[in-house]
Order: structure tokens, then sequence, then C-alpha cells
């Protein structure tokens, strides 16, 4: 399977965003508590949205820092400039600039030669294997995942770096920019947060009906019921329900072309796949949907950027286990777990919003994760944020706000069996 490129943008061979792994490739848990203490923040800044940017396909010398195709070997950690990479002088292309303080990437493992993980990180001079993962994948299986993470400054001209560590095997890496975060000035302005009760916008399950190859699907996401008239850019969890084909889907802006290269959500025959995405928003307030292949699709609105924003977000350095259910006896079926997070793991008690790395493994039976704001009425909000098999591990990003006192969020697990339940803190939003 190929993640879709420039040289084959209307290729169905897109990745297939299977999300499964053998629960041995998982990062281990560490005996005797959770392996990975609170680590420093960045400032608190503001969103700079982007389209889908290419800036790492190890398949293609064209877009590697060293004009060389080849795939991440086992143990590697493999430093990304996040730039483009073109192939005439000068090759590298800036797309972060020096001043930023996280990037949001979708990160993909394709081609992998044995069970393994990919943690995507700061600082790839750290000792050790890092004791959290971003996503993991089987022997000849291909994975993404969104996630957002702190940069390391390269110095004046060039873009900051992030990078990726892969656990096992070899793999090929294809990494995304979706966009950034600087600290905000009235010369260079960026978009503060809003969070949102997660609210159902599309599902063709209900209305419109099955996508098909070429299929497109609108969802207005500037909304007054919502707050998100002004947005700039939305955050959506959009799950691609029981293909019959492979494909893939591309968010955008309906008031634009579809992007040149990249892609949001990867699937193939019978399973159901969910990403989470950032997609800018255009004048008409209208995002657009576009499958390669036959798919039922839903999505569903978590947060906002924009003038109405009021938080700004800091990234971990480091990123904080919070929780690991291997050391117990898991996630009861149909359970809810609430999550205290504001005032430990490094988060101010404050915090009004939480970015986090969900994975589900060992489960006994196919299902789904809730992740919310807590409400003590428990009044879970009907959408999803993570779906999986039984047997099969599937990790997703997710951003939720935080309610209680302390700040919390709520994890309703719905699987007729036991799963092991793992979140990993990325960073946080506060007022500002």
């Amino acid at each position: 399977m190929r993640v879709r490129s420039a040289v084959a943008v209307a290729a169905l061979a897109a990745l297939v965003l299977t999300l499964p792994v053998t629960t041995a490739s998982a990062a281990p848990a560490t005996p005797g508590g959770p392996p990975v203490g609170p680590g420093r923040a960045t400032a608190p800044a503001a969103f700079v949205p982007l389209g889908i940017t290419r800036a790492l396909d190890t398949r293609s010398y064209q877009e590697t820092p060293a004009a060389q195709a080849r795939k991440l070997q086992p143990g590697e950690s493999f430093d990304v400039p996040l730039s483009n990479w073109k192939n005439h002088t000068p090759r590298e292309i800036p797309v972060v600039p020096a001043d930023a303080t996280a990037v949001v990437v979708n990160v993909t493992a394709t081609n992998p030669t044995a069970d393994g993980y990919l943690t995507v990180r700061r600082d790839g001079n750290m000792p050790g294997a890092p004791a959290t993962s971003t996503l993991n994948f089987e022997a000849g299986e291909t994975v993404s995942n969104m996630v957002t993470v702190a940069v390391d400054p390269r110095g004046a001209g060039t873009s900051p770096k992030i990078n990726v560590y892969n656990n096992a095997g070899t793999t090929d890496v294809v990494v995304d920019i979706l966009g950034y975060y600087i600290p905000s000035t009235p010369q260079l302005p960026g978009q503060k947060y809003a969070p949102i009760r997660p609210t159902r916008l599309t599902d063709t399950r209900v209305e419109g009906g099955r996508l098909g190859r070429g299929g497109v699907v609108s969802a207005v996401v500037a909304r007054r019921d919502l707050g998100t008239t002004d947005a700039r850019a939305v955050v959506l969890n959009v799950t691609a329900v029981d293909p019959s084909t492979e494909g893939y889907v591309v968010a955008h802006q309906a008031s634009s072309p579809l992007p040149f290269e990249g892609s949001h959500v990867n699937y193939g025959p019978g399973r159901t796949v969910a990403n989470q995405v950032v997609v800018p928003v255009g004048p008409d307030g209208t995002i657009e949907f576009f499958s390669t292949g036959s798919t039922d699709l839903v999505v569903d609105i978590v947060g906002a950027y924009g003038p109405s924003g009021t938080n700004l977000y800091s990234a971990m350095t480091e990123q904080s286990r919070l929780v690991d259910t291997r050391y117990g006896s898991g996630e009861l079926a149909f359970s809810t777990r609430r999550l205290p997070v504001a005032g430990i793991s490094g988060v101010p008690a404050d915090a009004t919003a939480v970015t986090l790395n969900m994975t589900v493994t060992e489960p006994q039976a196919d299902g789904h994760l809730e992740v919310f704001e807590s409400d003590d009425l428990f009044q879970r909000p009907g959408t999803s944020n993570l779906n999986f098999d039984a047997g099969r591990t599937v990790a997703n990003g997710v951003t939720t706000g935080l309610g209680g006192d302390p700040g919390s969020v709520d994890i309703y697990h719905h699987a007729a069996g036991r799963s092991q339940l793992i979140a990993d803190l990325t960073g946080y939003f506060v007022q500002g």
C-alpha cells in the first residue's frame, strides 16, 4: 500500500489505515508503576493552520532531507526537519517558522517488516528507547495517527525539527504537517482554541447515503449553535465505517481544490477506522470530504480555532503517561473511567482542555471509546474517538475539554469485554 503522493495522486493504492497490532508491539509496561513522569511544557502559543504539507516520505528521494530513499532501521531515531523538499536548489523550503513551539503532524508507518511502534517526539538525543508510543503496527500493515508534538529549534534560517523513533523491523515513514503553534503577536497573529462538546456533523448511514469512488460529502462547520461562525480551523474526528474497498478520505475547505498530496483517513475493507484531523475553514464555512473508495463516513467536531477562541496551547516536551491499565485488570465492559488531569503531570490547575494519545490494546471484543469533558451526570455525547476490533491494538489522537474539579476527562469504554487502556498526555490549553 502507498500513501497518497504527488506521483500517485489519483491512485487507490493509498496507505490503508488499519491501525491494528499484536499486543507485543505496544510500548511495554514498566513494573512498579507508570514509566513516564511529568515533563516540561512549551510557552502558551496560538495556532496557524495549514493545508496538508509533506515533510517526509522515506520511499521517495525527492521528499527526504538527504535526498535518499530508505526505510528507518530498528532502534533508529530519525530527525525530521519541518520543511518541504524539492529536487532543485534550494532543496529545503521551510514550512514551520523558527519561533514555533509545537507542530501538528499526521505520521504514517508503511511497509513495516516486523511488529513494532513509532514514537514521535521533540528530541531524538535522549538515551534509551521512548517509554511512550504514537502508533503501533504489524508487519506488512500501514498505520497513521495525528499527533501534536513540541519542536526542537535548528537555528536561524531553517525550520525546527521533530524526531521519529522506530522500535522494531524496518519501515517507511511519511510525515504531513497540518499546522503549528507560535507566540501570537500583532505581526504574526495565530488563532486561539475553543473546545466544543463533541457534536456529530455528518453520518452518511443516516442521511445522504454511502460514499462511492470519487464521492463527496460536505459539512457546515461555521455554525452559530456551536459558536464557530468565525472559525479559521476546526478539529474533527473522522471515521470511515465498514468500508468495502481500499481507499482514503481527504478533508479540505470547500472553497479550495483538493490538496495535491496527502490524505487524512485511510481505510481497508471491513474495518472501521477513525483519525483526528485539523482542517482550515474557508469563507463559506464548509468542509468537504472526498473519498476514493466505498465507505460510510461519520464526522464529529470537537473544537475550533479562531478570533472567538480564548485558549493558548502548551506542548509537553516529554510526553507523560496518565494511565496504563496493564498494571491492573483493565477496563470493564461498558464502563466509564474518570481521569483527573488538571493539577497533575505538569498540567496547571486552570487548564481548560488537553491533547492525548489514546491507545486500546488486548481488547476482548469489538468496540469504541468516547472521550469527553467530565460530566457528573455521565451524559455521553454519543460520538466516538477510537474504534477497535477484538485482539488488535488501536491508537488515535484526542482533543477534549476538561470538566469538574479538578479538571478531568471521562472515558467511556463501549465493548462487551475487557480492554487495556493507555492514555498519554501530549499537551494542554490555558486561557490567554
